[in-house]
Parts: structure tokens; sequence; C-alpha cells
């Protein structure tokens, strides 16, 4: 099995520990950033379009989150998971699906799931699922399990954060491939970013936070950490 403890919060530069994130810390960052918020600090946000990182509120931050929990984990990881094909059902898949046709646009039905509590419960599912995965598959599977995706300039931005599990194939970033250790960091990543934006939501209301949250990975880049209010690299496909 790969190697997990509650102190590793970043691809370490050497390959030689295997050392994969500890997902537990997401669901308690979340749940201590969002403890005694009402509605109306929930559900702050600003749509201007120079304000990517306001788009979302808090509340839909964290469903966000925990769709990426569900859905990157089925879709990545699914045939681990369940080799025998029994997914479980905690939302509708077909409705939550990557791509064009999607009926949610990278969040949870918010008709079912409004409520944080309701929310933080299927996130934790999704965390669960990220366990199972790192404790239970050997690093060199993960590393063995490769894909190749057309790209963006948000992952040819991102990816320079992770000492190796994901490159570009060419100089414009159109192609990148990846292996299942990379893309395992890169979604803890993108859910720690999320957490830095509940965190910069509240700051922005005058809040207080909860905690100190690591500067590893993507935050590290000046966009996700808030060094600039200036929208980041987009997700159009090169």
């Amino acid at each position: 099995m790969a190697l997990t403890s509650s102190d590793i919060l970043e691809m370490p530069t050497s390959p030689e520990s295997g050392a994969m994130p500890w997902y537990p810390h997401i669901a308690e960052w979340v749940e201590a950033e969002l403890a005694g918020l009402s509605d109306e600090q929930l559900d702050f946000h600003d749509p201007a379009p120079e304000k990517e990182w306001m788009w979302w509120s808090c509340r839909t931050q964290v469903s966000h989150i925990a769709w990426d929990a569900l859905v990157f984990t089925k879709r990545r990881a699914g045939h681990l998971l369940w080799p025998d094909g029994d997914i479980p059902q905690p939302i509708d898949w077909g409705e939550h699906q990557m791509g064009p046709n999607n009926k949610w646009d990278r969040v949870l039905d918010t008709d079912l799931f409004w409520q944080v509590p309701d929310i933080l419960s299927h996130l934790k599912v999704g965390i669960g699922w990220l366990t199972k995965l790192v404790e239970e598959q050997p690093i060199e599977l993960l590393r063995s399990e490769t894909k190749t995706v057309r790209g963006t300039e948000f992952w040819k931005y991102v990816i320079t954060t992770l000492p190796r599990g994901a490159h570009t194939d060419d100089p414009q970033g159109s192609s990148i491939t990846y292996d299942l250790e990379g893309s395992l960091w890169m979604v803890f990543y993108e859910m720690l970013s999320h957490v830095r934006s509940i965190q910069r939501l509240k700051l922005h209301q005058g809040l207080e936070l909860a905690l100190e949250l690591p500067r590893v990975g993507y935050l590290r880049l000046p966009h996700y950490w808030g060094d600039t209010d200036v929208n980041g690299p987009g997700m159009a496909r090169i």
C-alpha cells in the first residue's frame, strides 16, 4: 500500500517513500471554517467577470469540493475501488457527469444538497473513497495507471507544483499525461485551494479564520493563495 500519514501535506521530491495525501484533513478544515457561519455569510459571492475567485460562495465552494471527491474518484479510480462494478450511488451519476451535458456545473444537486450538513456528509463519503484508495493500493500500481488528456492553461500552470506524475507532451501544453499518483495529489491540492477560497471569502467579509492552512501545492501559486486577485489561467482546452 502507499504511505499515508497526517503529517504528509505535499508530494515529496523524492519518489522513494511513495507518500500520498491525508485526505481527512480536507473535511476537517472545511468543517472548521464553515462552523457558525450564517446563511448570508455562506452565500456571499460576487459574479463580476474580473473576480473569478469570488464567483462561488462558501456554500458553493464546499459543494464543489464534495463533487470533486465523489466524481473524480469514481471516474478516475472506480475500477480499482469497485472491480466488480458494484458502484455506490450517493448521487445521480448521470446528472453529475463531467462535460458540456452535465446538469450540475461541478457542484452537487442544489435541490437535494443545499444544507451544509448534507453537503459535508457527501464530502466525507468521497474522502472515505480516496482514503481507501491510497491505503489499499500499492504506489507502483498508482504510477502505472496513466492517462492523456487535452490540456488547459490551468492544468499547464498547476502541474508545475508537482515534482513528478504529470507533464505536458508538447511546448503548448495541448496534451497532458499524468499517472494516478500525480492526479491523486492534484485532487488534494484542488480541494485545498477551494478551502483557501472559503478563507478568502471570510476575510473579505471581515470574519476570523478558524485555522492556518499549509501553503503547499497549488497554494504556492499566487492566484490560489490570494497574493493577487487577478483571474488565474482558464479551463478552456488548448
